[in-house]
């Protein structure tokens, strides 16, 4: 298998996995998005609140921090599934889904504008965008190990016990 000079190609080219899982799990994090972000604040607020209070018995260490924090900790955990599930779709394109959910998170802070309660920001775009980096990352990274441990199996396989006695 030969890698290809452009640095979007970072991961070899395998066969991939059936298309419809990869496809509905993008689908489902594109609707999780655009339920919590594009429905009115008093909606939402319920949802927040009960995952805040999960947060904090979780993790104490969040229950200090100011309110802002909070958000952009949620605003970029929020957009992590998205980039994960996007990048698993596109496989060795995986690179496109950075730009994906900055393009998403940009078009739910321009339709936000029309939302009772919803308060466009681009710092929300930021943060979004960086949970999905975290979520690319996170998904190539995952492919290239389960490449290379198939690459490793597949060898052990063909040179037999030879190899695994030397």
């Amino acid at each position: 298998m030969t890698r290809t000079s452009s640095p979007v190609h970072l991961l070899p080219r395998t066969r991939t996995a059936p298309m419809a899982p990869r496809l509905l799990a993008a689908a489902l994090a594109t609707a999780v998005v655009a339920a919590l972000t594009l429905a009115p604040r008093r909606l939402v607020a319920p949802a927040r609140g009960a995952f805040l209070e999960r947060v904090d018995l979780a993790v104490p260490t969040l229950a200090g921090l100011p309110s802002l924090s909070v958000d952009t900790v949620l605003n970029a955990l929020l957009f992590v599934p998205f980039g994960a599930a996007v990048a698993l779709l596109l496989g060795r394109w995986w690179l496109l889904a950075i730009p994906a959910g900055f393009g998403l998170s940009a078009a739910v802070e321009f339709a936000q504008e029309g939302i009772p309660g919803r308060v466009p920001d681009l710092a929300d775009v930021l943060w979004n965008g960086a949970g999905s980096l975290i979520g690319a990352v996170l998904a190539a990274s995952a492919m290239g190990l389960w490449w290379l441990v198939r690459r490793a199996r597949r060898g052990l396989r063909r040179d037999g016990w030879r190899a695994v006695g030397r």
